[in-house]
């Protein structure tokens, strides 16, 4: 009985955190997560494939504040090596707290062969619920971006090659359209199998020299009427070796925070 009420008590946490969703980085929530072109540090959690085009080393981490409850937040971060024969990147991921939690931890290699960039990742998954035998999975991703012009670069990314209902196969493709070097607006789709598609939308404008302001969008579900919309708002700094990241996010369950910062390092050696 005890195990059972635990259940139905965490369901909500459940539902949450078992989306096969591990995108983070207050920069694509900020962009509705319309991130996958994106070639930073958070590339290492959004699409590996991008990881291929950083050119400095770095350490970042991210904390995400769900509807203000405790057991609902997201911390997050890792590195990247940047070498001219790889890049590589590990990151860390957990959601929940002591009753029920799932955490992630990765290893990402990516390159870039003149305009294509190109990288694979191996997670560990691991999901636990008090007073349950705690489960563990490997996931394996892959992704890549396309510069087909200085100004439009398409990208896509798959993660969990095995699919199953608790951790589900999730597939994402997008472009991105920068006509100059201070705006950018990007739209990309997502989907998993046994899901309805999300369409994802952010524009991101340098106002001044290391000062951003993004928004976006995000829409999953194919009846207008009954379609979740959820809208997203962010500020970005770059001061030397810092970028400092805040975003928010309005939902149907509440408001979402998110904060995050880079520690840059050497260019690629």
């Amino acid at each position: 009985m005890r195990r059972l009420l635990c259940l139905i008590l965490l369901a909500p946490l459940l539902a949450l955190a078992q989306d096969g969703i591990y995108d983070l980085g207050a920069r694509n929530k900020a962009l509705s997560g319309a991130s996958i072109t994106l070639n930073d540090h958070w590339s290492s959690f959004n699409n590996p494939g991008a990881l291929g085009s950083v050119q400095n080393s770095g350490a970042f981490v991210s904390f995400q504040n769900r509807y203000n409850l405790q057991g609902f937040h997201v911390i997050g971060g890792g590195a990247v090596y940047s070498n001219r024969l790889v890049n590589t990147g590990v990151k860390y991921y957990k959601f929940g707290d002591d009753h029920f939690n799932q955490q992630l931890a990765g290893i990402v290699l990516a390159n870039r062969f003149q305009m294509v960039s190109l990288g694979i990742g191996v997670n560990v998954i691991q999901t636990h619920i008090e007073g349950q035998q705690t489960d563990r999975i490997i996931a394996v991703e892959m992704g890549g971006t396309a510069e087909i012009t200085k100004s439009i670069i398409l990208g896509a990314h798959i993660f969990n090659l095995q699919h199953s209902r608790d951790n589900p196969t999730t597939m994402k493709a997008g472009i991105s359209f920068r006509p100059t070097d201070n705006l950018m607006l990007n739209t990309e789709v997502e989907k998993q199998i046994e899901a309805n598609e999300r369409i994802k939308t952010g524009l991101e404008y340098e106002v001044i020299s290391n000062v951003f302001v993004r928004s976006g969008v995000n829409i999953q579900g194919n009846d207008v009427h009954k379609a979740q919309v959820n809208g997203t708002f962010g500020l970005g700094f770059r001061l030397k070796k810092f970028d400092f990241d805040y975003a928010f996010t309005s939902e149907t369950l509440g408001a979402i925070h998110e904060i995050s910062l880079v520690y840059l390092l050497n260019k690629k050696l």
